[in-house]
């Protein structure tokens, strides 16, 4: 007969969660992101996101001083620094760059070689990792979008940087859906740039239409985002049938949630397939502007247990 473990011991065993769903502010204020190349440090806090997962890939805008001053022969990295106690918390290194064109901004693709995580000391780090492996081989989850380790970790890093959450509106007149995204971002005032599964049934429609908008979400909906996260299976929605009420965008016409606190209209100037992901840059046509309530964000689920460690966790969305 076995006897039951003591609950604290259950939760040593169990891996920390990999993402936390949390409440924070767009633009989120916490975390400083910086390029550097040689010995130069650029702030590109609002100007990096994902491309790509497979191969893990990182666009970030630079603006051309920037990329005529770097030595050629430099390697380049980001990091991602506490803006209150301005510790490290991690690092991702970039290989090499190609540029993408876009209006107003240099945009350079960089692919992740490697990265370090300093929320985790390193053994609470080996054995989370380890905990999480062992789990997955138990239970795998026949719906994951499946990272080696290494990407996994790196992209981790990666969200270190809180990244909000939106709903997404297409319609080509043929196929319409709304779903959820975190792989976005923006590029500058007027670029906002989104990366999107090449599977998903919505990158045919986005790519033939060309106009999206993109709606924030209070925090304290977090499961409705999860629940529409059906919908990337899917080419047709029925509007009706969602949990919340639809008004048309400004420019577009698109519906979008009424619950949204901003919503951009967005077109695309710019698409490609880059690996596993489709890589769409767009000029932000409308912007019912930036809201002071908490959105809906994802970050790293140690960077959430370090920052609860030390008595100032995100509020957790939902």
């Amino acid at each position: 007969m076995r006897l039951p473990l003591p609950e604290s011991l259950k939760r040593q065993l169990r891996p920390l969660p990999q993402w936390s769903a949390i409440a924070s502010r767009d633009p989120q204020n916490t975390i400083a992101v910086a390029w550097k190349s040689g010995h130069q440090r650029v702030d590109v806090t609002h100007r990096n996101v994902v491309a790509a997962l497979r191969p893990l890939t990182i666009a970030i805008g630079l603006n051309p001083a920037a990329e005529e001053n770097a030595p050629a022969s430099a390697a380049s990295g980001l990091e991602l620094v506490d803006r209150v106690t301005g510790a490290i918390l991690g690092s991702l290194e970039l290989g090499t760059t190609r540029p993408v064109e876009a209006p107003g901004v240099v945009l350079n693709l960089f692919e992740v070689t490697g990265g370090e995580d300093r929320c985790l000391g390193w053994v609470r780090r080996t054995i989370d990792t380890r905990l999480r492996q062992m789990r997955g081989r138990r239970t795998p989850d026949p719906y994951n979008f499946t990272l080696t380790p290494d990407a996994l970790r790196e992209l981790l890093v990666f969200y270190i940087c809180p990244r909000p959450v939106v709903l997404v509106s297409v319609d080509d007149g043929q196929h319409s859906n709304i779903f959820p995204m975190d792989l976005i971002g923006p590029m500058g005032p007027h670029l906002f740039t989104l990366a999107l599964r090449t599977t998903s049934q919505s990158v045919a429609t986005m790519s033939s239409a060309r106009r999206m908008a993109i709606s924030s979400l209070p925090a304290s909906h977090r499961e409705t985002a999860y629940r529409l996260g059906a919908h990337h299976g899917q080419t047709k929605v029925d509007w009706s049938a969602l949990p919340f009420g639809v008004v048309r965008s400004t420019t577009f016409g698109l519906p979008v949630p009424h619950i949204a606190p901003r919503i951009r209209e967005l077109e695309a100037v710019h698409v490609e397939t880059i690996g596993s992901h489709t890589f769409f840059v767009t000029r932000v046509v409308s912007d019912t502007g930036p809201t002071d309530g908490p959105l809906l964000h994802h970050t790293g689920g140690w960077h959430q247990h370090l920052r609860a460690t030390r008595g100032h966790a995100f509020p957790a969305a939902g």
